[in-house]
C-alpha cells in the first residue's frame, strides 16, 4: 500500500518535526527565566508566627507589669468596694466618674464624682489623665 520511499520520508518528517519542536522547547527554557521555588518559604512563616507568638507573650508581660494589664471580659476588671471607693475619693487619690446620662445626674449622684456618660465616650476618653487613677460606676 505505502511504498518504502513514502515511509522512509514519513518517518524523517516525523523526526525532524519532533527535533524541530524539542528545539523550539529548549530555546524558550533559555529565554523565558524559570521561577525558582522557595524551599525556605515554610521556614519563613513558621519564623515569622513564632516571632509574633513571642511578640505579643512579651506585650502582655510588659501591660501586667505596667499595671495596664488587657482585660479580655468584664469579669478581668478589677473591683473596688464602696468603702475603699469613698476613702480613695476624700484622700483625692482617685476621681470618681459616673457614666451615666447627664438627666440621671442630675437627679442624684455620689458626692464628689463628675459626670461622663458612657453614651459619649468618644468626645472625652482622650481628655483623661493617663496618671490618674478613676473609678467609675452606673447605679
Amino acid at each position: 500500500m505505502f511504498t518504502d520511499a513514502f515511509l522512509i520520508e514519513a518517518t524523517l518528517y516525523i523526526l525532524s518535526t519532533r527535533q524541530l519542536s524539542h528545539g523550539i522547547i529548549r530555546y524558550m527554557k533559555r529565554k523565558i527565566p524559570q521561577q525558582k521555588r522557595n524551599k525556605l518559604l515554610p521556614v519563613y512563616l513558621v519564623g515569622a508566627l513564632v516571632v509574633l507568638v513571642v511578640g505579643f507573650m512579651i506585650y502582655r508581660g510588659i501591660r501586667n507589669e505596667t499595671g495596664n494589664p488587657i482585660l479580655l471580659s468584664a469579669s478581668d476588671v478589677p473591683r473596688i468596694s464602696a468603702a475603699d471607693a469613698i476613702a480613695a475619693v476624700r484622700e483625692q487619690k482617685a476621681i470618681l466618674v459616673d457614666t451615666r446620662t447627664a438627666s440621671q445626674y442630675e437627679a442624684s449622684h455620689a458626692w464628689g464624682s463628675i459626670s461622663m456618660p458612657f453614651a459619649e465616650i468618644e468626645s472625652w476618653v482622650d481628655t483623661l489623665d493617663k496618671e490618674a487613677w478613676y473609678i467609675t460606676y452606673c447605679t
